[in-house]
């Protein structure tokens, strides 16, 4: 069943259960940005989409294995902007890398390692503009495998506005049907 936004049920289930997943989370009627998930250095990386325009100012990003299947919601890495530090303005194309530092932000609950083969998804909060009605939420979703020549890779989930998803090789369905330029995920066969 396609909802009024062309996205399948699972797929605003899966967004709002990352949303959600965070402390303070607050429930808003405005679905999540899109976030482009790149490799930089060895470690997933969230990038906010070059062609919008649109630059934030982040109060938190943090890293969850995907629960859409049942379990708990755990934190890999969180940080928040410490109270009276300057936030990170970032903007089209700039990225937030997982673990890494970032003057003026504390971390929280330690650093997960990522396992090979499980689904998490990346969300940028911004702080700016909390009084206007907007989403205040990146999310991009990604897959951790294991290449023949035995380094990890993090390959992103891509959402179409057609309602598809490119599934990566390692993926399980996380949202809406496959792409014709991605994978089958297994448990969607």
């Amino acid at each position: 069943m396609i909802d009024i936004f062309g996205m399948k049920r699972g797929a605003i289930i899966f967004l709002l259960l990352a949303v959600m997943g965070g402390d303070n989370a607050s429930a808003t009627s405005f679905l999540p940005n899109p976030l482009r998930i790149r490799q930089i250095m060895d470690v997933p990386s969230a990038c906010l989409p070059q062609g919008d325009g649109k630059s934030i100012q982040l109060n938190r990003a943090y890293v969850m294995e995907n629960s859409l299947w049942g379990g708990a919601a755990e934190h890999q890495w969180i940080i928040k902007l410490i109270p009276g530090s300057v936030p990170l303005t970032l903007h089209p194309g700039e990225c937030v890398a997982f673990g890494k530092r970032i003057s003026g932000y504390e971390q929280y609950d330690g650093l997960r390692l990522l396992d090979v083969g499980k689904t998490y998804v990346f969300v940028l909060e911004r702080g700016d503009r909390p009084n206007e009605r907007v989403s205040r939420n990146y999310v991009g979703a990604f897959c951790v495998m294991r290449l023949s020549d035995g380094r990890v890779a993090y390959l992103p989930y891509i959402d179409h506005p057609d309602g598809t998803t490119t599934y990566p090789a390692c993926g399980r369905r996380i949202g809406g049907p496959p792409a014709p330029d991605g994978v089958i995920p297994p448990n969607m066969q």
